[in-house]
């Protein structure tokens, strides 16, 4: 069962990878690493794409739980030392693949200072499983 939600997310995520390099064709964008926290195995990326004056902001996890809400939130800071107030809700994560416009320009999130974090469930958002420097590309 591990393995087929592991699979499922896997194929979510890459599916989100693949597509935005098309969708990319709106502006320049950035890929950034997410990492896994507190053992939670969910890796993938969050990449920032310039949609005029706002920014788009996909995240793609593979290991998330199938049918799991999970929050994640643009906060200032990084992955080490992360402002526990969020400074731009993102579209709550299912199935590892969360998409969402910000009414910002995007060098405001790349300019450094901020990283992305997911949170386990709506139940438990004390505990992150993923984060992701916006300072470091991949």
């Amino acid at each position: 069962m591990v393995h087929v939600r592991f699979a499922g997310a896997l194929a979510a995520a890459a599916a989100l990878v693949l597509t935005v390099p098309a969708a990319a064709a709106d502006g320049a964008h950035h890929v950034y690493a997410m990492s896994a926290q507190n053992g939670s195995g969910e890796n993938g990326t969050v990449t920032v794409t310039a949609v005029g004056d706002k920014t788009r902001v996909d995240v793609a996890l593979a290991g998330s739980a199938a049918g799991v809400a999970q929050p994640v939130h643009v906060h200032e800071g990084t992955c080490a030392k992360l402002n526990p107030k969020p400074k731009y809700p993102l579209t709550t994560m299912v199935d590892g693949v969360s998409s969402t416009t910000l009414d910002v320009p995007m060098s405001t999130l790349t300019a450094g200072g901020f990283a992305v974090n997911t949170h386990k469930s709506t139940t438990e958002v004390g505990t992150y499983v993923s984060c992701g420097d916006l300072s470091s590309k991949m």
